[in-house]
This record gives C-alpha cells, sequence and structure tokens, in this order.
C-alpha cells in the first residue's frame, strides 16, 4: 500500500512522487511532508472521481451518475476512497 504525505499548504495528501513533481514545477529544493495515516471508522469519505470529501451515506451510491459499483454489479462505488489525517512524523524531500 502507497504511503501518502501532506504539504504545510496542502489539505489533500499525495504520495512521494506529486510532492516532487511540485517541487520541480515550482523550483521547490527542499520541502517538509508530514505522513499521512488513514482514518478509520470516519463519517466521511473522498470521492477520488470528484476530488471531493462528502458524509458516508450521503453523496455517494446509485444516486450519482458517475457511480461504478467495484465488482460491476453493486455494492460500494470504486470513486469512494478513505479521508487520511496528518501525524507528527515528518520527513524532508530534497531534489537532488
Amino acid at each position: 500500500m502507497a504511503k501518502y504525505y501532506f504539504r504545510k499548504d496542502d489539505e489533500y495528501c499525495h504520495e512521494i512522487k506529486a510532492h516532487l513533481d511540485y517541487m520541480r514545477e515550482n523550483e521547490i529544493k527542499e520541502m517538509e511532508v508530514s505522513e499521512a495515516e488513514r482514518e478509520t471508522g470516519s463519517e466521511y469519505f473522498f470521492c477520488k472521481y470528484f476530488d471531493e470529501v462528502g458524509l458516508v451515506g450521503e453523496s455517494c451510491g446509485k444516486e450519482c451518475k458517475n457511480y461504478e459499483p467495484n465488482n460491476g454489479k453493486n455494492g460500494r462505488c470504486k470513486h469512494y476512497g478513505y479521508v487520511y489525517s496528518q501525524t507528527d512524523i515528518k520527513r524532508i524531500l530534497k531534489l537532488v
């Protein structure tokens, strides 16, 4: 499973590659990121299709025009994702 990290100025977490791409695009040589931890039992979910956070049971399901069941028949949507929170574990990224 991939690890995710938060930048100080971003409410979304990303994999290391995305942070390194961001650093290249913005000519940043060094940046601190915080490790993300999946929230279990959360009342929220992350929709990967719309890049939005929603309440479990309210805004995801068959009523969504972009609903695609994970197994091709029924059940949880393949765009349904977890929410993450920031931890105290820091990492310094450096471009060489």
